[in-house]
This record gives structure tokens, C-alpha cells and sequence, in this order.
């Protein structure tokens, strides 16, 4: 099955290849090895390595927590494709959350004005 950004993904073998997809990137863009990362996120090189080489070797949660901590990124980016992630800063968060409690009204007013911002 492919996929893309607008998949919603109910199949696990999708998620898993996305997964796996996202890290092999952030290797890399970030420019390290696996050997780094192994370092970096407590895990074996090996385990690293199997979830690329071995067709049903899949990264366990706390694997992908140690990942996610040694890219410096919120695990839930390791499914995103990188134009869909908003940067975790604290601005950004704050924004989400206060986002979240505005009415139905009050969102659309909100994007609508910032909207005229760009034009």
C-alpha cells in the first residue's frame, strides 16, 4: 500500500514503513551515523540496523522514544512528514493550546485575521 501526507494510516505496515521512512531522513539530514545514534539513544547499533534489514523487525515504543529523544524531536514527529510538523517551541505550544479553547466563532475570526495578514 502506498502512501502519502493525506493517508489516514490504519494499515500497521504503513505506519511501520513511515516510521522507519522518517528515521532513515533524520540520519540523514542530521548528518549522523548509525553508530551515533545508537550512542545517543541508549539502543545497539544492531537494533538499529535490523529495523532497516530485517523485513519484519519493527522498532518497539520505548525504541522510538529513545529515538525521539536522542533527534531532540516529540515522538509523534517520527509519523509526520516534515512540512506537516509545527516546531515544538514554547510559543508555538502556548499558541495550540490557547487555539484549542477559542469557540468555533472565535477560531474563525482568528484565522480569518490572520489570514489578512498575508495578503
Amino acid at each position: 500500500m502506498r502512501y502519502n501526507r493525506n493517508t489516514m494510516i490504519t494499515d500497521n505496515n504503513v505506519l511501520v514503513s513511515r516510521v522507519k521512512d522518517k528515521i532513515k531522513k533524520l540520519i540523514e539530514s542530521r548528518n549522523v551515523t548509525v553508530y551515533e545514534l545508537a550512542q545517543k539513544s541508549d539502543l545497539t547499533e544492531a537494533c538499529i540496523r535490523n529495523w532497516f534489514t530485517k523485513r519484519n523487525y519493527t522498532p518497539s515504543l520505548e525504541a522510538l522514544e529513545k529515538i525521539s529523544k536522542a533527534f531532540q524531536i516529540e515522538p509523534f514527529e517520527l509519523l509526520c512528514e516534515d512540512e506537516d510538523v509545527l516546531a515544538a517551541t514554547p510559543e508555538n505550544k502556548a499558541f495550540v493550546t490557547a487555539f484549542g479553547k477559542l469557540t468555533l466563532k472565535q477560531k474563525e475570526a482568528l484565522l480569518s485575521l490572520l489570514e489578512s495578514f498575508n495578503d
